[in-house]
């Protein structure tokens, strides 16, 4: 019987993890990525272009 083909791809995962979607983090620690989003949807709001208009008064103030 062959294995599944399912199986052979979680062998080849390169990162370390505990099962069950928890992963190894920074220094160690433990996460789970459907568990907190809230610092990655912060991220994302923080880092947003500034809007087209704003960029055109930037620039014509500096003319």
């Amino acid at each position: 019987m062959e294995p599944s083909f399912a199986s052979l791809l979680k062998k080849q995962s390169p990162s370390m993890h505990y099962g069950h979607g928890w992963i190894v983090g920074k220094k160690g620690q433990r996460w789970q990525p459907s568990r907190d989003q809230s610092a990655l949807l912060n991220g994302l709001r923080n880092s947003a272009k500034p809007s087209l208009i704003s960029r055109i008064k930037l620039f014509l103030e500096s003319v």
